[in-house]
């Protein structure tokens, strides 16, 4: 019988984490797209660029957090190699 892990190991930021970082990141997007653009400018084009910039945003900062994760999981898969090759 295979034996369970007791503890969750967060080991990668997916999908829903950068669904999450793009629903945050709208609001401000569009309000600063709002911002910078001519008056004149259609809605749906403002709408298009505020998405893209947070969805661009939401990549990046998912992006570095599994960059992050991954030294971390890295740092202690090595430290448990050590750690064997000493005992055995």
């Amino acid at each position: 019988m295979v034996a369970k892990k007791a503890s969750f190991e967060f080991d990668a930021a997916g999908w829903l984490f950068w669904t999450v970082l793009l629903a945050v990141f709208l609001g401000p997007c569009l309000w600063g797209v709002w911002q910078i653009t001519y008056e004149d400018t259609s809605a749906l084009v403002r709408i298009g660029m505020g998405g893209v910039s947070a969805a661009v945003g939401a990549g990046f900062v998912s992006w570095v957090v599994n960059a992050v994760l991954q030294h971390y999981r890295k740092k202690k898969r090595l430290a448990q190699r050590k750690k064997a090759k000493r005992r055995g």
